[in-house]
């Protein structure tokens, strides 16, 4: 987390973005990154370059990938075959720096660094996240209409023995999701 901590602190320029590139506006880093494309691009600078090739080789070869890098959606194939993965550790319970995976039932999705666990009880887990989003969260480093890179809370409610996401922002109500976390190994 040490090199997702010297993005936040550079104070950088972001937008949520399908683009994913990075630029420079006036000598400061400008990303242009949506969730999955935040996390790969993080992933590659912190050299877990065998995880992410792993994962893109075994969704190519089930003929998932359609660009050069996952989606929240493959995740729920990927965790369904993780007997098939050696760099990649698959993860029951939160932990500080492994990667949270939001799959909704229309297929849409979120994924997102979890920095703290501030609860994790039978009712709900309540998550520091870093992430780069078009709707900030609870107690969010960017401003309520501010979209890109930064760091806010989420909640993930157990309801009727299923999981709900709260992004706490009114633009998005909770929503039923399969959440997934987990490890890349170098």
């Amino acid at each position: 987390m040490d090199f997702i901590d010297k993005i936040l602190n550079q104070k950088i320029i972001s937008e949520y973005n399908h683009s994913n590139y990075i630029d420079s506006i006036d000598g400061k880093n400008s990303f242009h990154m949506d969730c999955s494309g935040f996390v790969y691009w993080c992933l590659f600078q912190m050299g877990y370059r065998r995880a992410l090739v792993e994962l893109r080789h075994f969704l190519r070869a089930n003929d998932f990938i359609k660009i050069n890098r996952f989606f929240c959606q493959d995740f729920y194939f990927v965790y369904n075959n993780r007997e098939n993965f050696k760099y990649w550790h698959f993860l029951l319970e939160p932990v500080p720096r492994c990667i949270c995976v939001v799959v909704f039932p229309d297929g849409a999705g979120h994924c997102m660094f979890v920095d703290k666990v501030l609860n994790n009880d039978d009712e709900n887990m309540e998550l520091r996240v870093i992430d780069s989003t078009r709707y900030p969260h609870y107690n969010d480093t960017r401003g309520e209409h501010d979209t890109g890179i930064g760091c806010g809370n989420i909640k993930i409610v157990h309801k009727d023995g299923e999981l709900f996401y709260d992004a706490g922002n009114t633009a998005l109500p909770p929503r039923k999701a399969e959440v997934y976390f987990v490890m890349p190994v170098k």
